[in-house]
């Protein structure tokens, strides 16, 4: 089951991770697994059981590196398995320890921590303290401490530069250096994750801000057109009312005088009566103008009561 939260900082941790530093890793895991295998084996005879134990790890220590390829969607289960493979087969801690900087890098939980820290660090004391106590030609530690050209594949016996209890001391400080470095890798990637993805919201929030932003000065634009048309659409109509009254006067009048006007006064009454009609017919189709323009106008403006509404709904202090 994912981990989410509603808190500003994920759980999950999304980190990436390149195929080149994957396959690194996964060498490294399995050769120095190989290695403290192979050493650990010199102690029993080839023709016991313990021996065949012994080959039985070397071959899984050739495949066991590849478990580190499931840290990225299972980093939780990735380090148990590694500790739990560490602390059963004669390996090296670098497994559990890249294991553990993988999950710290993708789980931003402090109990999750706190918890792989101090289960990292006993497998890591554990596997080093365990090679300490293994005969002398059969632990890797013994072996930094011992003088060059001598042991079994010289001839001669093993001299020690040092005594059992500096050797201890030294692989158990290594041990917490090396779970030191594991962990504050970790801390580091996992902060470098979230830095990215802070910032990756905060531009996501810029934009939408920018194009809110754009949205509404185009509304604000329709709505200064809009608000012009009235007007002119207002103006137009005054002047439509008033002319027509000035025609029904006129027409008024005419009819009044008929009686008394010959025919060419008539013509002229009536000439000037048809171009105050054509006039406000003029005026009419420019007032239908307008009330298009007008219409159009009304209809950007409840576009922009939408987009306010929107921008209401916005939750762009979260998104930062």
């Amino acid at each position: 089951m994912s981990e989410t939260t509603n808190s500003p900082t994920p759980i999950e941790v999304p980190v990436r991770t390149r195929g080149w530093q994957s396959m690194v890793m996964v060498v490294c895991a399995g050769f120095m697994c190989l290695a403290q295998t192979a050493f650990a084996a010199q102690r029993f005879g080839q023709d016991s059981a313990v021996y065949v134990w012994m080959v039985f790890c070397m071959l899984v220590a050739f495949a066991i590196g590849f478990l580190l390829l499931a840290r990225s969607r299972y980093p939780r289960a990735t380090f148990v398995a590694a500790c739990v493979v560490v602390l059963v087969f004669p390996y090296d801690p670098i497994l559990a320890l890249m294991a553990l900087t993988a999950l710290l890098a993708r789980r931003n939980d402090m109990k999750t921590t706190v918890r792989a820290i101090v289960a990292g660090g006993f497998v890591t004391l554990a596997a080093q303290v365990r090679d300490t106590l293994r005969p002398p030609e059969a632990s890797i530690w013994h072996m930094v401490f011992a003088k060059p050209d001598t042991g079994s594949q010289y001839g001669t016996d093993l001299i020690m530069l040092a005594d059992d209890r500096t050797i201890v001391i030294t692989a158990i400080v290594a041990a917490l250096l090396e779970l030191a470095i594991a962990t504050l890798a970790g801390l580091h990637i996992r902060s470098r994750a979230l830095a990215s993805l802070a910032t990756a919201k905060a531009d996501a929030a810029d934009a939408q801000v920018a194009q809110l932003k754009t949205t509404i000065d185009s509304q604000q634009l329709a709505d200064a057109i809009a608000a012009e048309a009235h007007d002119t659409l207002a103006h137009s109509l005054s002047l439509l009312a008033l002319n027509a009254s000035a025609l029904q006067a006129e027409s008024k009048k005419l009819a009044a005088e008929a009686g008394s006007l010959d025919a060419g006064q008539l013509a002229g009454q009536a000439s000037r009566i048809a171009d105050k009609t054509e006039e406000i017919r003029k005026q009419a189709a420019g007032a239908l103008d307008e009330a298009h323009i007008s219409s159009a106008g009304d209809r950007l403006c409840m576009g922009r009561v939408q987009m306010a509404r929107l921008v209401e709904r916005a939750d762009l202090p979260d998104q930062l």
